[in-house]
């Protein structure tokens, strides 16, 4: 997870061009806080939208606390500003994440099993 004094843009775009990450915002229409999961990387992009890439990377020096992101969930483009992330998450942090999730699931799979095989 980036700290609040890594937050940078230029830090944003790199773990976005990476792969797969998690962006934790507040939207500025309603001052709620909202969660995306959201790349910059061709490789997660869906072949029809594979040139929004590009074009975000070409006008991403035009509003520089306007970010345009791929978002993963809603199969389309978003975008959320800068200033008003609370929380993001890398992709090697949601890598980790998935890996402790699958082993606490192996296990509570394995405790429920010998609980029945001792029935």
């Amino acid at each position: 997870m980036l700290n609040k004094k890594d937050l940078t843009r230029q830090n944003i775009i790199e773990n976005l061009s990476k792969g797969i990450c998690k962006v934790i915002f507040r939207k500025i229409t309603d001052g709620r806080f909202r969660s995306m999961t959201c790349t910059l990387n061709n490789e997660y992009v869906p072949t029809k939208f594979e040139g929004g890439v590009k074009q975000v990377k070409q006008s991403i020096q035009e509003d520089l606390d306007l970010l345009p992101v791929f978002d993963i969930i809603r199969n389309d483009w978003r975008s959320f500003r800068i200033q008003t992330v609370q929380l993001f998450y890398t992709s090697e942090d949601l890598q980790e994440n998935k890996e402790i999730t699958q082993k606490k699931l192996k296990q509570k799979k394995e405790q429920e099993e010998n609980e029945n095989s001792d029935k």
